[in-house]
């Protein structure tokens, strides 16, 4: 046998090697379970959001948020806030066996009024919008229904800034605003029915309730009530998705 024949063959067996070792490395995708029990999971066109590995990936999520509330106390006194509208934009990520889906999220609140106390308002920035930081989201079941917790792992949950309007503010002063931290987390429901989280669907609802929270204003309690609804805007845009058991 020639010397030329020996190295196409030996050319021939690496190329094969690798093949084998790139399949086996690669699986197909794991396809979602069904009603949830105990730890749910986002799932996209029926499989698991994971790579060839099974690693978790993540997909961009985007939101159009309805009028929001937030109500508290605020320097002693009752205060409330309107928003008109909102958006909101971050990811969802699968979890691996026996854990529950992640996600992370910014929520910007636009249109934004102070409605008490009389004599305040809300700096002009944020009358124009309300940007939370950057939200930890967790899926769990509780009560029965599918919720997602959503609190700051780094600090604020937001902030709020009330100046005065005249003289007769009782928060602050005609020009130089105070600015309060909301803190702790806030429990949203995924759709109103775990059937309707269960359901493949191109978009979700995400309803934040004033009941599902553990959010403070300066250590007093604060109730938010919110509403978005979510869907896909990364490389799987468009496609159905839903809340599914870990197989």
């Amino acid at each position: 046998m020639s010397r030329t024949r020996l190295i196409l063959l030996g050319l021939l067996a690496v190329v094969a090697i690798g093949v084998v070792a790139s399949a086996s490395a690669s699986e197909p995708p794991v396809k979602c379970g069904g009603k949830v029990t105990t730890t749910p999971n986002y799932c996209v066109a029926g499989f698991q959001l994971e790579n060839s590995k099974g690693e978790a990936v993540s997909e961009k999520v985007l939101g159009t948020n309805g009028e929001s509330i937030l109500k508290g106390t605020v320097a002693s006194v009752t205060s409330e806030v309107k928003c008109g509208k909102g958006k909101s934009k971050g990811t969802i990520e699968d979890g691996a066996g026996g854990t529950v889906g992640k996600s992370k999220a910014t929520i910007t609140f636009e249109e934004c009024k102070l409605i008490k106390p009389a004599n305040c308002k809300l700096t002009a920035a944020q009358e124009e919008e309300i940007e939370t930081t950057e939200l930890k989201g967790e899926l769990e079941l509780s009560s029965g229904r599918i919720d997602d917790k959503l609190e700051s792992k780094t600090g604020a949950f937001a902030g709020i800034s009330i100046e005065g309007i005249n003289n007769s503010c009782v928060i602050a002063e005609v020009g130089r605003p105070k600015t309060f931290n909301i803190t702790g987390s806030q429990l949203c429901e995924v759709d109103s029915s775990n059937t309707g989280a269960e359901t493949e669907a191109t978009t979700h609802k995400l309803d934040c309730s004033p009941s599902g929270g553990s959010l403070k204003i300066g250590g007093n309690l604060a109730e938010v009530s919110d509403d978005a609804t979510l869907e896909l805007s990364g490389t799987k845009a468009h496609d159905a998705w839903s809340v599914k058991e870990h197989t």
